[in-house]
């Protein structure tokens, strides 16, 4: 199944086409099961969603997306870690569901997010985080 292009898409985090988003509709609604079947698992978990939690999220798309963070020579030792520690949940988990789980650990110690970095870096890397999870959701005109 992941030679699945829309999965192909997930994983390296591509934005999903209408075509992809119908493709991943079908194979979870009609070839591994029904809507109803989907339903009773999955409750109202977008598509995308499911399969980047599953197949994860490739290293190399991980480390793209926050690239300009791992690249940044303003940043100090622990700001690094913590986006590291970012990077390496979201390869895991696919995602991050809500900018609230920053605040929980693992992400909380030593130090939490709103203490480590100024408000425009904490911005910049939510949109980061946003946009791989939007990836996984949001169509593509």
């Amino acid at each position: 199944m992941r030679d699945v292009l829309p999965i192909y898409k997930l994983t390296h985090n591509k934005p999903l086409s209408e075509g992809d988003y119908q493709e991943l509709n079908h194979v979870l609604t009609s070839e591994l099961g029904t809507e109803a079947d989907y339903k009773r698992e999955f409750g109202d978990t977008p598509f995308g969603l499911l399969v980047r939690r599953i197949a994860k999220l490739d290293h190399g798309a991980a480390m793209e997306a926050f690239s300009s963070f791992i690249n940044d020579q303003n940043l100090n030792d622990r700001q690094i870690n913590f986006v590291k520690k970012v990077i390496a949940y979201i390869e895991q988990n696919g995602y991050i569901e809500s900018p609230a789980e920053l605040l929980k650990p693992p992400f909380d110690k030593p130090v939490s997010f709103v203490r480590m970095f100024p408000p425009a870096k904490q911005k910049e890397l939510l949109d980061s985080i946003n946009a791989v999870r939007d990836n996984a959701v949001k169509i593509q005109a």
